[in-house]
């Protein structure tokens, strides 16, 4: 080989290294603990939910690592796509911010969330969204929906609130 055919060959090698590594880096290796749900907005505002996480030991979970894979609202009310979900994870922090780009309209939201390389994913949140005059900022759910997904999932469950969380 000579010096022109062999330098493409070794650029395709280095690149497909770096992207088989950069992809392993967003899974994790071994199951994520989640703390419960507390939701930060309003019915009338786009959906905000922060949710506390710790990642296996060594593991640094980043937002890609999460996906909105699915959502379920009511019957009657507007859908949230799960495409348009920004999922936020700060550099110092141990939680995870998944905010809708539409406006919630519905009482209770359901969003079914994959983390690349948990086991126990998909995870479930069951969640109640406070109307436009209620008096808490800050509102979480334990409550249990009949799933209209196929996805086998596990439901988060939490406290009213976690008020260790910093405000945003």
């Amino acid at each position: 080989m000579n010096c022109k055919t062999l330098k493409p060959l070794v650029l395709i090698i280095v690149s497909a290294a770096f992207a088989a590594s950069a992809s392993a880096a967003l899974a994790v290796e071994g199951a994520v603990e989640f703390g419960g749900p507390s939701v930060l907005s309003q019915q009338g505002q786009r959906l905000k939910v922060v949710v506390p996480v710790r990642s296996p030991a060594g593991d640094r979970v980043t937002a890609s690592t999460f996906l909105v894979r699915e959502t379920e609202v009511p019957r009657g009310y507007a859908p949230l796509p799960a495409r348009d979900f920004t999922v936020m994870r700060p550099a110092v922090g141990d939680y995870v911010v998944f905010q809708s780009g539409e406006v919630v309209t519905a009482p209770e939201v359901s969003l079914i969330v994959s983390v690349a390389g948990d086991p126990g994913s998909p995870y479930r949140m069951n969640l109640q969204v406070p109307s436009a005059s209620a008096n808490s900022p800050v509102a979480t759910s334990t409550r249990t929906t009949t799933s209209r997904t196929t996805l086998p999932t596990r439901t988060l469950r939490g406290p009213e609130s976690d008020p260790t969380l910093p405000p945003k």
